[in-house]
């Protein structure tokens, strides 16, 4: 989906002029910027706000872009400082439904597969929203984005084995977590 070459051949014409690469590369990142955004902020409106301060500061600093990295990297480093400016000068991130983010359900399901789901999905939202943010953050990337672990350490500014610790440690957490709450006993 993000083809760094791709992207790197969209920059160098946005430089030179081409507003139409600007607007592919704009909707080639949106919604991965959005979801992300999303993540840490809980709030569409806001989220779509500080989503679209993003691509302008995109817009404006691209000619400081360093080609040497990868562009993926660039745009979510900018995302996250973004959200992480608006989250400090509100000083509280909005507590609000992440249907956005999880929208998995499934038309072919019976009424009971449904229930289940919709069950399920909740525990997941209530599991992720009781996360720190960081690794709310590392979660959603990695699940919902398919983001390798060297790309998120490098979007969070911590070392790939951090992220890796905390991803298995949230999984390993969860795992309890379910075990508890359907009332069977976990095993190490």
């Amino acid at each position: 989906m993000f083809n760094n070459e791709e992207d790197l051949i969209l920059v160098e014409e946005i430089l030179i002029g081409k507003i139409r690469s600007f607007e592919i590369l704009v909707s080639k990142y949106e919604l991965t910027i959005l979801k992300f955004i999303y993540s840490m902020l809980r709030d569409k409106e806001t989220a779509e706000d500080v989503t679209q301060e993003v691509f302008i500061t995109v817009y404006n600093k691209l000619d400081t872009f360093d080609t040497k990295y990868k562009f993926y990297n660039w745009i979510m480093r900018i995302a996250k400082n973004k959200a992480i400016d608006y989250v400090r000068k509100t000083s509280k991130v909005n507590e609000h439904s992440i249907d956005e983010v999880f929208n998995l359900s499934s038309k072919e399901s019976s009424p009971e597969e449904i229930v289940e789901y919709k069950e399920t999905k909740e525990k997941i939202q209530e599991y992720i929203n009781g996360l720190e943010s960081i690794d709310r953050q590392i979660i959603i990337m990695r699940y919902l984005n398919n983001i390798t672990f060297n790309d998120i350490s490098t979007i969070l500014s911590i070392s790939e084995s951090s992220v890796k610790r905390r991803y298995y440690k949230i999984k390993e957490q969860f795992k309890k977590h379910i075990a508890v709450e359907r009332g069977c006993e976990y095993e190490l």
